[in-house]
This record gives C-alpha cells, sequence and structure tokens, in this order.
C-alpha cells in the first residue's frame, strides 16, 4: 500500500520550497523504487528508473497544477520511466520467461509469477492492485485509454491464474453454487 502524500508538502513544493521539495521526494522515494522493481524486475535498473522519476519531479513539479493530482503525476512519471528501462531488455527477458516454465516452487512465489507478464502487462498489475488505482486513473498514468487498462488487466489475469492456482486452489463452498 502506498503512502499518503502530504498535499501540503506538495502545494509548498510547487511554490518553490527546496526543503519541502526534498521531504516530499524521501516519502515518495519508497513507493518509487518499488513500483519501478515491480516493473523492470531488477534492482539497479529499479533505483535508476526511481533517480530518473525523482529528478524529473524535481525540476517540473511547478508545472502541476493542483496538489491533489500529485500521486497519478508521479506514477505516471514512475511508471514510464520504469517503461522506457524495462523495454531495454524485454526482448531478452520475454524470451527467458517463455522459454522456461516456472515449476511448481516458482509458482508460490508471486513475483516470479510476475515476470512472465510483459512490461506493460506488469505496470497495469502493479498500479492497480499495489498502488490502488483506478482504470481511469492508471490510463492517465501510462498515456493509454481507460478500456485498454482494463484489457491488459484481464490479460494479465488470464495469464497469472493458471500460475498461481495450483498454488492457491479455490474451492468455493456447496452453497455458493447451489445459489448460482
Amino acid at each position: 500500500m502506498t503512502v499518503p502524500v502530504d498535499e501540503k508538502l506538495v502545494d509548498d513544493a510547487r511554490a518553490g520550497s527546496v526543503e519541502a521539495l526534498e521531504r516530499l521526494l524521501e516519502s515518495v522515494w519508497p513507493d518509487a523504487y518499488r513500483i519501478a522493481y515491480s516493473i523492470v524486475r531488477d534492482r539497479a535498473a529499479a533505483e535508476d528508473a526511481a533517480q530518473e522519476s525523482c529528478a524529473t519531479v524535481y525540476g517540473s513539479i511547478s508545472t502541476l497544477r493542483t496538489a491533489g493530482a500529485f500521486r497519478v503525476w508521479f506514477y505516471r512519471i514512475v511508471a514510464r520511466e520504469a517503461l522506457r528501462q524495462a523495454r531495454s531488455s524485454a526482448s531478452q527477458t520475454a524470451q527467458a520467461a517463455e522459454q522456461v516454465p516456472p515449476d511448481r516452487e516458482s509458482r508460490l512465489d508471486i513475483s516470479r509469477a510476475l515476470d512472465t507478464l510483459s512490461p506493460e502487462l506488469r505496470a497495469a498489475v502493479v498500479l492497480h492492485y499495489y498502488a490502488d488505482l483506478t482504470s481511469r486513473e492508471i490510463s492517465e498514468v501510462l498515456g493509454v485509454a481507460a478500456p485498454t487498462v482494463r484489457f491488459r488487466l484481464m490479460l494479465a489475469r488470464r495469464k497469472l491464474k493458471p500460475l498461481l492456482f495450483e498454488c492457491f486452489p479455490v474451492h468455493p463452498p456447496q452453497c455458493a453454487k447451489e445459489s448460482l
């Protein structure tokens, strides 16, 4: 779960307070790193993406129209930077993931299951389930239409379900079946 952003801190940073901007960036750094890592799946690349994102915020916070828009604006910057880095190595990662089917042990690890997704699908999943963004907010972050986000989430669920189902089988109660 993400840490709430102090809108007063955002307003002060927008107004030019370097101290407020530094505190703001310190408060969002863990989220930036986690989101970037969830997309790029490499610690060094995630740190680079998070640092680049913070540098972008540092240089352009004054262009932000309202403090309430900071969260989506910030996630857009982080996701785009992480996707940019992921694309540079996506073909190698995708080929490796497709060639080596995960064994039963790796299916227990949700992180490894996420590795099987393309960076675009992984970004949608991370922003939806980790950052608690709506499909409309994710569409703003990723720069795609909301129906595209919902389609990506559907594809990701379809790809993840067989990987996770064996480890976490769900057996609905009989009464739930009967009431359908």
